[in-house]
């Protein structure tokens, strides 16, 4: 498949073609065999296909995520989420008396991120605080990927970033890889969920995952419209994180960049002026979160 063509689809999906820079070349395998799937020759005939069959436009756009996951990913993060956010989350909520800790997993796919959470929530609480309860809010559009969350078994290479004794704490070996342990595996909601066409799952979240999809793979107009609809299910004062390749610009948004680390963001109560939030403007003065609220950074693309 060439580039014009992938192009073209990616458009009908609204989705960017800088984001998938890094794994354009399977990603294009992979919708190339689903048009020679359905005999389509030419571009324009698959396209149509998709118009006229939203089945067939649901697998073609599975087939264009990227589920690239695993447990603790970004290492460098999760010290900070576990030295910083947590104890000041935990601080607060213990004043206010308002239980449990909401969080949302944003694009969960098998559910590394949401396991990740509630293991560390789980040895903080062991080690060092009490802590009050926790909910997860794990969501995707792919109810294959929820499928394979529900039933917490992972290979090998997915718990690459974790020590022995997480291991045998919170997995037991099976015949395919790894499996969470049975008891570990409640207060996380697996929905089906598309946070591009639907409202939030609740609202005044604690924490907002949004790492490595939205903010990487859609184009502008619908990142924006997208991104702003999830940062109203954040509390004022609470935590959106990103990834680590992604960027956000905060101009006319209630966000600051918490000092500690890069990727995790504080709402605030109002937008923030540049003075406040450490940033820069645009060339022009004005505010560009009208044109593109959240990008890859230049190194990803």
């Amino acid at each position: 498949m060439d580039d014009e063509s992938f192009r073209l689809i990616l458009r009908f999906f609204n989705l960017s073609w800088r984001g998938y820079r890094k794994v354009r070349k399977g990603v294009k395998k992979r919708i190339a065999r689903h048009t020679q799937e359905y005999g389509c020759r030419k571009i324009s005939d698959y396209l149509l296909l998709l118009q006229e069959n939203p089945e067939i436009a649901d697998k073609a756009r599975k087939l264009l995520t990227v589920p690239i996951s695993r447990f603790f990913r970004d290492e460098r993060l999760w010290e900070v989420i576990s030295a910083s956010v947590i104890p000041r989350l935990v601080q607060e909520i213990e004043l206010s008396g308002r239980r449990p800790v909401r969080v949302w997993s944003a694009g969960c796919s098998c559910g590394e991120e949401a396991f990740s959470l509630k293991i560390l929530w789980d040895q903080i609480g062991k080690r060092f605080l009490k802590v009050p309860p926790i909910e997860i809010w794990a969501t995707d559009t792919n109810p294959e990927v929820l499928e394979k969350a529900r039933a917490g078994i992972y290979p090998q290479s997915s718990l690459r970033n974790l020590s022995s004794y997480t291991l045998q704490d919170y997995f037991i070996p099976v015949s395919n890889g790894f499996s969470i342990r049975e008891g570990f595996k409640g207060e996380i909601h697996w929905i089906q969920h598309d946070f591009i066409s639907e409202s939030p799952p609740c609202m005044n979240f604690d924490i907002i995952f949004l790492r490595n999809n939205l903010l990487t793979y859609y184009e502008p107009p619908t990142k924006i419209r997208a991104f702003v609809q999830i940062l109203t299910a954040l509390g004022t004062g609470r935590f959106l994180i990103i990834g680590n390749n992604e960027e956000i610009h905060t101009e006319g948004l209630p966000l600051k960049r918490c000092s500690e680390y890069r990727c995790i963001f504080e709402k605030c109560l109002a937008p923030l002026s540049r003075r406040d939030r450490g940033g820069s403007q645009t060339p022009n003065g004005g505010s560009r979160v009208a044109r593109d609220v959240a990008s890859p950074r230049d190194e990803f693309n």
